[in-house]
């Protein structure tokens, strides 16, 4: 299959261009966004960690293949691309149909010579497999080229427009490969039907996933083991906010005695505890808003 519409962007790209293509084609590739600098320092501060990671245990997590996590505590440079304004714009305007959204995952992937094509497939399967609805996404994710991606070293197939199909509709053939230069992105969603490639070269095919998701989902990685209150407290509150050190939506991820979670977390004592009908004012649902209303008219 090929693009609906066009899916390459430079870095300065508007984002209404680049969302067209996100949901239309279901995905985006926005080019040379980072300096070549940028993700050498990335490298720099995860090859430890990468070098400790073993390799995956299944044909899907892949074999000849290392998933390397913990990005929050373990990269400043990752720290600052989760927060990158590419990164939340394109995020926020996805998820468009959730009051807030949050990091669900990082992951380094490695992958080694010989590492084999995965069995195509939506992410969004990680919620237990549920049947969101064809028009509600719950995700958005980030897949930074820390290397070229070839279709020889096994970048990762996409197959265009394919939000509303099964992966079993769909064949290999009918994918493409998404080939991109070191610091440019692949960025996609939840149900776009996709899968990485073979890698048939003597390299080492290295990428970064960033995913969003939703508010009210759980995060794909806890990322409140990965940065418990001690680390988060030294942290910026841009960054603890995308991390899910907030409200995802009303009375969703509240602390203490019903409060917002950074107050607790720097020992701030508000005024007084979350109101409800103010936490569902601004909620992307208009159900909510209307629900928020008629609670602040009754109360006293």
């Amino acid at each position: 299959m090929k693009p609906a519409v066009n899916d390459r962007f430079p870095k300065d790209a508007a984002l209404d261009d680049i969302m067209h293509s996100m949901r239309v084609n279901g995905y985006a590739v926005v080019e040379n966004v980072l300096p070549p600098e940028t993700v050498d320092a990335l490298l720099a501060e995860m090859t430890p960690y990468i070098d400790a990671t073993p390799f995956g245990p299944d044909a899907f997590a892949g074999q000849k293949t290392k998933r390397t996590g913990s990005l929050v505590a373990r990269s400043a440079t990752g720290r600052e691309l989760i927060t990158h304004p590419l990164c939340t714009g394109v995020a926020r305007a996805l998820l468009d149909t959730s009051t807030e959204f949050q990091l669900s995952q990082t992951q380094l992937i490695s992958a080694h010579p010989g590492s084999v094509a995965q069995k195509l497939h939506k992410d969004e399967l990680v919620w237990d497999f549920f049947p969101f609805a064809a028009d509600h996404h719950v995700m958005c994710q980030f897949f930074w080229a820390l290397t070229d991606f070839t279709e020889a070293n096994g970048a990762t197939r996409v197959v265009p427009g394919s939000d509303a199909l099964s992966p079993d509709e769909v064949r290999q053939e009918d994918s493409i490969p998404v080939e991109m230069t070191k610091g440019s992105v692949f960025i996609f969603s939840g149900k776009v039907v996709h899968g990485g490639g073979h890698n048939r070269t003597d390299d080492v095919r290295r990428g970064l996933i960033l995913s969003y998701c939703s508010g009210w989902v759980r995060q794909e990685e806890n990322q409140y083991l990965v940065a418990p209150p001690e680390l988060a407290r030294t942290f910026p509150e841009e960054l603890l906010k995308v991390i899910g050190y907030q409200q995802g939506c009303f009375a969703m991820g509240y602390a203490g005695d019903i409060e917002e979670p950074m107050d607790v977390l720097f020992g701030r004592k508000a005024a007084t505890p979350v109101v409800p009908s103010e936490a569902t004012r601004r909620s992307a649902s208009a159900t909510a808003r209307e629900w928020s209303k008629s609670v602040a008219e009754q109360t006293v």
